[in-house]
Formats: structure tokens, sequence, C-alpha cells
């Protein structure tokens, strides 16, 4: 059995998979129950390369720094955080950098409570067919929204739920650069 691995990261870096050079690490497909080492190299001076050991869709070595997904059955998004050298500099936050466009903004206005902002980026009818009550609702399970990297999967999100970490597909339509349906995959 085979697993599917999308590693993404928040900063600019380029990859070793298991030694081997690489610029993404967005299809990577390798046996379940051997170990996938990824060492994240970072293109800013700042940052610290390191290494992250990944068995059966879960980080095992330097787990602080990655976060799994399941957003399918054997496949997984694998999310890095930065590295900082804490002797040289002072303490720094990681804090996940938001997927861009559209879609993610909705999620993060919705999810921080500004629906207000949200409605400016959905089309009339969706808004006027959706209260601020059902909106927030919608959106409460989830703790994160990650693009779909996976070819071979429906959906062009990810919403991930805070409980059990496993992601669930929707689209969101967008007609005219607004928001006009969100559906479940």
């Amino acid at each position: 059995m085979k697993i599917r691995y999308s590693v993404a990261s928040e900063f600019d870096c380029v990859y070793l998979i298991n030694g081997a050079f690489n610029e993404r690490a967005e299809n990577v497909e390798y046996p379940a129950m051997s170990p996938l080492y990824v060492t994240a190299l970072p293109l800013k001076a700042v940052l610290l390369p390191y290494t992250v050991r990944l068995l059966a869709g879960k980080a095992t070595g330097n787990a602080d720094l990655a976060q799994c997904y399941e957003v399918a059955p054997d496949h997984f998004l694998v999310r890095l955080k930065e590295r900082h050298n804490y002797v040289y500099s002072p303490a720094h936050a990681q804090a996940i950098t938001p997927e861009k466009g559209l879609a993610p903004a909705f999620y993060r206005a919705v999810k921080s409570g500004d629906l207000e902002s949200a409605r400016r980026m959905m089309t009339k009818e969706l808004s006027d067919a959706v209260d601020d009550e059902s909106l927030a609702a919608f959106f409460a399970p989830y703790s994160d929204i990650v693009e779909n990297r996976f070819s071979d999967l429906s959906g062009g999100f990810f919403l991930i739920n805070k409980n059990t970490l496993k992601g669930e597909p929707f689209s969101f339509e967008v007609s005219g650069e607004r928001i006009s349906d969100i559906t479940q995959d």
C-alpha cells in the first residue's frame, strides 16, 4: 500500500526527499510503512533547515514543526513551519501563512467574525440566502482551509475539521470575482 503526500511550507524553500533534491514536494507517493524523510532547505538565511520523518501519514520526527492532515484515504497534506535560530534572534511566534485567494480570504473573514467583509466577497444572491448565524455555524467545526494539491481528488479546497484533523473537500464557485456557491464534494 502506498501513501500520497503533498508537502507545503510556510516559507520559501527547496526540499530533499530521502536525499534527492526537489523544488516542490506536491505529489510524493511512498510505501505506507516506510519512513519518508523530508528536509526543508529555507531560502532565507534567518531560517534553519530541518528534517521531518513521516511514517504512515504522521510526523514522527520533528513533529512540532510539521502538521499532517488526512484529506482522503491514503492522501496526506503536510504543512511545515518555520524554524528560527533562537540563539541569535528574538523568539518568534510561529503562525501559519494563510492560503491566498478569494476562498481562503472568505474563510478567514468568517472565522474572525468579520461577516461584513465576508458578505462583500459573496454574490448578492448567496448573501441574501444565508444569515450571519448560519454562516458562522457552517464554518464552526473547521480550524483551517488548505488548497487541494492532489489531481485525483475532487474539490478545490479542504476544510480541516478541528476535532479529527481530517480534511473535507469543498468547492467555492466564483462568479464575477465573488463567491456564488459553496458545495461539499
